[in-house]
Parts: C-alpha cells; structure tokens; sequence
C-alpha cells in the first residue's frame, strides 16, 4: 500500500504563531478533524504551540536548501500524524472527529516530533539538520478486532545531517543514509518506493542523533532502536554507536584503536572482568566467550567518558530484560599494551 502524502496550509507548518489562539493558527479558520482537535483540546494546543516553536528553531540559521527539505519533512510529519492516530491508517473525513485515544495518540506524536525537531542545532562548530521519514500502514490483522488497540503500524526514521554548505556535508550525509538503510527498511521511502516491503504488523523507530564530535577527525553518533510485534508483552530496544571519520571518509573499524595479534583476547578478558565487577548479581552469561563477539564490535564502543571505553550491551544479552541495557566501562591504563598509534585520533580527535 502507497504511503500518501499531502501538503498541508502554511499555518500547521509552524510557520506562524499566533497569540490570541491556544494552538499556532487561527483557530476561527479551522476547517479538518486534526485542526479542530489541536484547538478543541487544551493539551493538544499546548503541543501545537510549543511543535510551531520548535520547527522555527529548528530551520533557523540554515542554507535555504536545507530549510526546504525540512519543510517537506515537517509536511510529511503532519500526514504521518493524522493517519497514525486514525484506525485505518486514512485521513479522517470533516464529520469524523479524534476520539479519547486518537487525541491521546495525537499528543503523543506531536512530543515525539518535538524531541526530533531539537536535534536541529549547532554542535561544536557544524550545523546540524535532521531528515526524518515516516509511515502508517493499517494492520491486516487487527482491522476486524473493534477493541485492538494495534489496528495501525508507525515507523520512524531519523537521522542528522549537515547543513548543505558545510565542507564535511556531502561524504558525512553519504555515511549516515548509507547506515539508516542498514537499519530500516523505510528508507526506501525516501527513494519514492511504495511501502509494499514495511511491516504492517509492528511499530519501529530508529533515531539517530549527534552524540560527539571529536576534534576535526570524527563524528560519532547514538542510534537508537525499538520494535514492536503488535500484541507482544513488550517491545525491543537497542542502542548502537556509528564513529565516522571525517578524514577517511569511513566508519570506525577495530585496528583504528587496537593493535596486535592478541587484543581482542585482552578486550574481551578485560570486558569479562568488568562485567563482573559491575553486573555480576544480575548476570545470565557464564563466561568470556558470552560476550566475546559482542565487546570487540565498534558499534558497541562509547568513546564520551574520558577515562575508558564503554561497552554498550543490548538487552537479553547479559541479564533479564527488566535489567534494561547495561553498560561497562573498562579504563584506558587497563588496555594500554593493545592500543593502536593512531588511539589518540580515534579518541581525542586532530
């Protein structure tokens, strides 16, 4: 099924704020089910306001290709919301209105779209944009069930990218969509595919965010990850790291940092006796060779704490789910005869 998009009236755009109004429009002019909602309800007219604020922030400083794609991105946003909060995935028609749990759906969205708008900013000298893709499919099996509370699917895809006239922008935006179309199938979107490959049965979400800039020589980011199978007893998550270096024009691998014939032996028996020392009452592993292709994968490296490197684990993989998604941090003084001669650049950055 095609994912639709519409091109909705400049006032919901956040483009402008008006005070005598509880929402960022007119609301004597108010004419669609979503329009109405934002103004009939106080709390979703909040939303709308501070959602207005946010996108102005957002665009404000960049080149305008840059303000032009996410114009369009905040266009798509609006129709992702409108179906999202619907039971069949569709635009409501004008004698349809949002009930108790499409309001609800509705705030939820409009804060999500908030947090993703403030990764639009400045950090440490680059600015910094975020493309965002989303879809709402109706599922096929919940369609018949008037109680399901599944009946529509939501993917999320978010990722930063560099304004168009910053020198790193070209080869870093190639990096970052390269590693969003590892990660979600939605972006084929972006390519103009239809949604026939999106699963209409799960909720998704993969966020990409700017977590470090080291120096000039690397870019890292936190990417987070969650599905869920409708009707499940809970969803999956998971948190990954992508280190770009700006030089090589590629991502991190191993020998950037380690050295030697014997170092993923030394990082995963220095990872173990961490893991003990901070997890052990809670751990479901039974030894080093439990985690041993896990500690020695880049994507699982947090280079932000200064006096070592941490461990990213998923959860399921070390404790029980409610333990969440533990972490170890292993000083550097304990991986000192496996670093590499290029360590300093890795870390620190040129």
């Amino acid at each position: 099924m095609p994912v639709s998009r519409i091109v909705l009236p400049a006032v919901l755009l956040g483009l402008l704020v008006l005070p005598a109004s509880g929402a960022s429009f007119d609301c004597s002019k108010a004419s669609t089910p979503f329009e109405h909602a934002i103004c009939d309800m106080p709390e979703l007219s909040a939303s709308d306001e501070l959602l207005a604020k946010a996108f102005a922030t957002a665009i404000g400083g960049l080149t305008k290709e840059s303000v032009n794609l996410m114009r369009a991105d905040q266009r798509n946003w609006l129709d992702y919301a409108q179906r999202a909060c619907t039971d069949d995935a569709q635009l409501l028609d004008g004698t349809s209105v949002y009930g108790d749990t499409g309001a609800s759906c509705l705030i939820e969205k409009f804060t999500a779209r908030i947090g993703v708008l403030e990764q639009s900013r400045m950090h440490d000298g680059h600015r910094f944009l975020i493309q965002s893709i989303y879809a709402a499919l109706p599922d096929p099996n919940e369609a018949d069930n008037p109680d399901s509370y599944w009946k529509v699917a939501s993917h999320e895809l978010v990722m930063p990218l560099l304004d168009a006239d910053d020198a790193l922008a070209e080869p870093f935006d190639r990096f970052v969509t390269d590693m969003a179309a590892n990660q979600s199938d939605i972006m084929s979107l972006a390519d103009g595919d239809d949604s026939g490959d999106i699963d209409p049965s799960s909720d998704t979400s993969v966020r990409m965010a700017v977590k470090e800039l080291a120096g000039t020589s690397r870019i890292t980011l936190e990417a987070t990850t969650y599905w869920y199978g409708h009707g499940a007893a809970h969803g999956n998550w998971g948190i990954t790291y992508q280190h770009y270096l700006t030089e090589q024009d590629r991502g991190l691998i191993a020998d950037d940092l380690f050295a030697g014939e014997d170092w993923a032996t030394t990082l995963v028996d220095a990872a173990w006796a961490q893991l003990q020392l901070e997890h052990k009452e809670w751990l479901q592993v039974e030894t080093a060779g439990d985690i041993a292709e896990i500690v020695v994968e880049p994507t699982r490296w947090d280079f932000s704490n200064r006096y070592g490197l941490t461990i990213q684990f998923q959860p399921y993989e070390v404790a029980a789910y409610a333990y969440g998604a533990p972490t170890i941090t292993i000083g550097w003084d304990k991986l000192e005869s496996i670093m590499a001669e290029t360590q300093d650049m890795v870390r620190f950055g040129n």
